[in-house]
């Protein structure tokens, strides 16, 4: 009960912290969940092929030809990608559970050149997305 009604006497900062937190668990889990080497490489080879479909735009078949060849390289980019899913599911549900709880009600910042205010999941949104680029950019992570 004292953590709750701590959250509630700043709710701004609380939620930044929590959104902080889980942007660097998330983002280190990503880092070591997946081979960031061949990461690395499918982007590379994907930025090549995508340059290659801009230079036959003009010609269906070898736009194809192009895709299919793109495809298993999405698809193992994918099932990298679903691995540090599979981690933080769970615990991101019971997560957002707890603060939908706590902040049901809750307006975190009032907008007043906007109908309405920001609530804990527009504020857990905004500097999640701010956080997970800079840990990303920080930890090299692709």
């Amino acid at each position: 009960m004292a953590i709750t009604s701590l959250m509630l006497q700043n709710p701004l900062l609380s939620i930044s912290l929590i959104s902080i937190i889980l942007a660097l668990a998330t983002t280190l889990i990503y880092k070591y969940a997946t081979d960031q080497s061949m990461l690395k490489q499918i982007r590379e080879d994907t930025k090549k092929y995508q340059e290659q479909l801009k230079t036959h735009k003009g010609d269906p078949q070898k736009m194809l030809e192009i895709q299919n060849q793109m495809m298993p390289l999405q698809s193992k980019m994918m099932m990298q990608s679903f691995k540090p899913m599979l981690i933080t599911i769970i615990p991101f549900i019971i997560i957002f559970k707890l603060l939908g709880d706590v902040y049901t009600t809750l307006i975190v910042i009032p907008l007043s050149f906007w109908p309405g205010h920001l609530g804990w999941i527009g504020v857990y949104v905004i500097v999640s997305m701010i956080f997970t680029t800079i840990f990303r950019k920080a930890l090299k992570v692709v």
